[in-house]
């Protein structure tokens, strides 16, 4: 959104104009499509010379322009440098058990935001329309802050000072605190409905789906240690599993901000037609009032999980606010990555990348490659993913570590340096 915003000034035009099919990774070497409405190839090739941190380029025409939901898959390449603790061949049976088995397809730490004061718990609280706790939460002084924007909060915590807060706070920085402070200034503290309507709907949203997706991955730890993940069970429920990719794309609502299966109907398995089917192809709901849950006892965790919260599952179709009633989805509970390789590489010079972006390559520059007796050991990973399922958990799969971004940046700050050039992601739309 960061780069739309810098074509569309340059242009003078309206980001209304511009079209994706999915967001990408800031800290990372991304590549995707966009669309731009009636705007001549010639003007973005001028843009594109004004870029800071971006280039434009393939230009074609087409009749229709992207859209959140388009996105079918994203094929990433990632450099683990500083191996420690293990070798090509202690890590043979990991990697290969990736490549033949796959992952658990968790929602990745990022979903739920890196400070103490999760997504997900906020997301109970609109849920439950109690916007006094919501906005509460969001103002709410919490380990993990950057420095300046802590001093805001604190300010506001101690003092209820909405005015002097918002001067605080870095400018771009912590979107809805800015929002509800600003509400707060306008009318003061005490709407607090109206305050949380102002922060723009996809991150309203985001609150709530955090919430399904923390009884999402509940639910699914929970069904994998009463049954395994081998093989599907009576009472599981099943979408067959598709490949990604263009010519078999999978059903997605692409105003669902969980990109799930919104659509697909989930067949329950029986004792007769279990054989039909595999673990790739079981599903959980993301609760709603749309959905079926399974017919054994992971259903009676659902509704446990819930009723910690404060909730039902029939809440979930009784919201005030029709924007907040969510109709749930399905969710594939193992999947497998496609095209995964794996290489080790020896290398000397922290600075020195590992790996070639598609910008190296249109310039020219020769793939790195790894030096013999080289002082440091890293492995190369390629692999693609459908666009709902989060690379940091196939990493955790591999490295057995949390990957959280807090804890992963004191792991780089130990190793005494922090690359974000090397983490690279394409994406597939269909």
């Amino acid at each position: 959104m960061d780069m739309i915003q810098q074509i569309a000034r340059q242009l003078r035009a309206s980001p209304r104009l511009f079209g994706m099919a999915g967001t990408k990774d800031k800290r990372a070497v991304t590549v995707q499509r966009c669309s731009a409405f009636h705007i001549d190839h010639k003007r973005l090739i001028w843009a594109s010379r004004k870029l800071r941190g971006a280039r434009l380029g393939n230009y074609s025409y087409g009749a229709s322009e992207l859209k959140l939901g388009d996105l079918t898959g994203n094929q990433f390449q990632i450099i683990l440098r500083h191996v420690h603790g293990a070798d090509a061949e202690s890590l043979l049976p990991v990697l290969e058990g990736i490549r033949s088995m796959g992952f658990i397809n968790y929602y990745g730490m990022q979903r739920f935001g890196t400070q103490s004061i999760s997504s997900h718990i906020i997301g109970v609280a609109v849920l439950k329309a109690d916007w006094k706790e919501a906005v509460d939460l969001i103002l709410k002084p919490r380990v993990g802050d950057r420095k300046e924007v802590h001093k805001a909060r604190q300010e506001f915590y101690d003092n209820g000072d909405a005015k002097k807060a918002l001067a605080m706070l870095p400018e771009k920085a912590a979107l809805a605190e800015s929002c509800i402070l600003r509400q707060y200034i306008k009318t003061g503290t005490t709407d607090h409905a109206v305050a949380f309507a102002t922060i723009p709907r996809n991150l309203r949203l985001m609150y709530a789906h955090a919430y399904q997706s923390y009884i999402w991955n509940s639910a699914v730890s929970e069904r994998i240690r009463l049954f395994g993940m081998s093989a599907p069970v009576p009472g599981d429920l099943v979408i067959p599993a598709k490949d990604y990719c263009k010519d078999s794309s999978t059903e997605e609502d692409a105003s669902d901000v969980n990109n799930v299966k919104t659509h697909a109907k989930a067949t329950l398995v029986t004792a007769e037609n279990v054989d039909q089917y595999t673990i790739y192809d079981v599903v959980l709901p993301l609760p709603g009032w749309d959905v079926n849950y399974p017919e054994h006892e992971v259903e009676g965790i659902y509704r446990t999980l819930m009723q910690k919260s404060g909730l039902t599952q029939s809440d979930m179709a009784k919201h005030p606010l029709k924007e907040y009633r969510l109709s749930g989805g399905y969710r594939h509970m193992v999947i497998k990555p496609r095209d995964f390789t794996y290489e080790w590489m020896r290398y000397n010079d922290d600075t020195l990348p590992l790996a070639r972006s598609d910008s190296d390559i249109i310039e020219g520059r020769h793939e790195p490659e790894s030096i013999d007796f080289g002082e440091h050991v890293a492995l190369k990973l390629k692999f693609g993913l459908p666009s709902s399922a989060y690379a940091t958990m196939l990493l955790r799969e591999l490295m057995r570590k949390e990957t959280a971004s807090s804890h992963q940046t004191t792991l780089s700050s130990e190793a005494g340096y922090v690359r974000s050039d090397e983490a690279q992601k394409t994406e597939c739309t269909g």
